[in-house]
């Protein structure tokens, strides 16, 4: 025969083992929201994607601040395409974010990725000047096929 305390004691046991259960799954389906609490990135720039996707938009800034406007050497030239195309990358990581994770239509889309074509411009303009400066180490060539096979999931958008 139980005694009262056993008695007692047995429905905590019940509580606890449900809480042990809930919490992890509570926290899992939590706290991802949590993370993309600022809304779909809607500024095309590394601040629009800095508030929506911190981590996307940290790397966003870091690069910009290595791309140099005028380099005038091959290394200059190689960080300058290495950072512009990183950029590039990035604003599309950031549409592809804003569709998995807040399903914006693709009219939005277009809006984010409107200057796109002219920052594949500038890109390919930097490589060409590589290739007429005879630079050694010379990239290949990065077009709009490389941005549209970049995909992310709802993990990587942070």
């Amino acid at each position: 025969m139980k005694t009262l305390r056993q008695t007692l004691s047995q429905p905590k046991q019940h509580i606890v083992r449900f809480a042990s259960i809930a919490m992890p799954l509570l926290i899992a389906f939590v706290l991802p929201t949590t993370a993309y609490a600022g809304g779909p990135a809607t500024d095309p720039s590394c601040e629009g994607i800095q508030a929506a996707y911190p981590i996307l938009g940290t790397q966003c800034e870091n690069a910009y601040k290595r791309i140099n406007h005028s380099p005038s050497t091959p290394d200059e030239r190689f960080a300058t395409f290495t950072a512009r195309k990183t950029v590039l990358q990035i604003f599309r990581k950031a549409a592809v974010c804003n569709a998995v994770v807040y399903d914006t239509p693709s009219s939005e889309q277009q809006r984010f990725l409107r200057d796109e074509p002219g920052h594949l411009e500038a890109l390919t303009n930097v490589r060409d000047a590589m290739v007429n400066a005879n630079d050694r180490n010379i990239p290949p060539e990065f077009t709009i096929r490389d941005l549209r096979e970049i995909r992310m999931t709802r993990q990587q958008c942070k």
